[in-house]
């Protein structure tokens, strides 16, 4: 079957399940109507339900706990979590809460092998959290409808359980849509091992790698003997960013430098809300290894989506120190390194910064 007729499956399906989802929402909506009579408090609860749906509704938020706890016991480590526009986020040893200015999807969950072993089982376990908590919050609330009296806060966490069934019913789905792989997709892709798959498997495990080690304890065959995937596959991206930062961290800079051109290339396919390291890595590459300061400023917006991270501070090190502006970028830069908690990730942002200061003779190989 086409990916084209698979989508339009999936859109029937969805509809066949929204449906599905309004009538139960309406039915247990409807349970409290002879007790709002007399206590305004189910009114409260409603319109509290409304609210929490339009701001960040419960099913996202229990979908998105799923990952995070499925992710926590199979021993992956924790990158940040979205919920509608706000995004809770971890750099080095600290944790930042932002709000976003765009809203691609209504929930999501970044979280990384803390080792290089078992990857497979753990990213499919991982991924079959969220539905996992979907399911268990409408089964248990479905069943307070039939066993516990009503009450205005049981009746507020029950007007989303239709939801969570949705939630989960659409995730298990195997689709790719626009915005990206269901949770369906993601572990038919591990199981069946498919390219876009075997890509994405050997990005997050040179990420498990770097957890403990540097980028000279990945075998290079690792990273380039790999099936063909298609450019704008968010795994193929990804892998490609790896692969610049491999190849300089080696000291292949003309071959790491034809990496992040290409990747620069892919630009307009990158997720938005993946554009801010990508941003700062041509914001130094422009300011320091390429020098193009009208370039450069071209990245600067994007780079500062997330201003609290190394790879911003050291970009615009690079930057200011190009531009002859006086900062503590590098002062700070060199702080976020030293409580980097990833070894691999430290270390190459101190090599970035070494370069800043002249510290490390350029090299390059053809």
């Amino acid at each position: 079957m086409s990916a084209r007729k698979r989508v339009i499956l999936y859109r029937f399906f969805l509809l066949f399940c929204g449906l599905a989802t309004v009538i139960g929402t309406v039915v247990i909506a409807c349970n409290a109507i002879d007790y709002a009579e007399t206590d305004h408090g189910y009114l409260w609860a409603f319109g509290a339900a409304v609210a929490a749906l339009v701001l960040i509704p419960l099913n996202t938020l229990t979908h998105e706990i799923g990952h995070l706890t499925a992710g926590a016991l199979v021993g992956m480590r924790f990158s940040s979590v979205r919920f509608s526009r706000l995004r809770i986020v971890k750099v080095g040893k600290k944790v930042y809460v932002r709000f976003l200015r765009f809203k691609e999807v209504a929930g999501s969950c970044e979280m990384y092998p803390g080792s290089e072993r078992g990857v497979r089982g753990k990213m499919i376990f991982y991924s079959l959290g969220g539905a996992i908590f979907n399911l268990a919050y409408a089964g248990a609330l479905i069943a307070t409808v039939f066993i516990f009296p009503m009450h205005p806060i049981l009746y507020f966490f029950q007007l989303f359980a239709p939801l969570n069934l949705l939630e989960a019913a659409a995730c298990l789905y195997p689709v790719q849509t626009a915005t990206g792989k269901t949770d369906g997709e993601t572990v038919r892709g591990l199981t069946v091992k498919d390219p876009s798959s075997v890509v994405a498997l050997h990005v997050l495990t040179a990420q498990g790698i770097l957890c403990k080690g540097t980028f000279a304890d990945i075998d290079e065959s690792f990273l380039f003997q790999l099936p063909v995937v298609r450019e704008d596959d968010p795994a193929f991206l990804a892998l490609t960013h790896l692969r610049w930062q491999y190849l300089f961290a080696a000291g292949r800079e003309q071959e790491a430098f034809e990496q992040l051109l290409r990747l620069e290339e892919l630009y307009a396919y990158l997720p938005e809300i993946n554009r801010a390291d990508v941003a700062c890595d041509l914001v130094y590459f422009y300011s320091l290894l390429r020098p193009d300061l009208s370039r450069a400023k071209e990245y600067l917006a994007d780079a500062g989506l997330f201003s609290v991270s190394c790879a911003y501070l050291r970009a615009m090190a690079a930057y200011t120190r190009m531009t002859g502006e006086h900062s503590d970028y590098f002062a700070e830069a060199k702080e976020c390194a030293a409580g980097e908690p990833i070894v691999g990730v430290a270390e190459l942002e101190k090599y970035f910064l070494a370069r800043i200061e002249g510290e490390v003779n350029e090299k390059s190989s053809a």
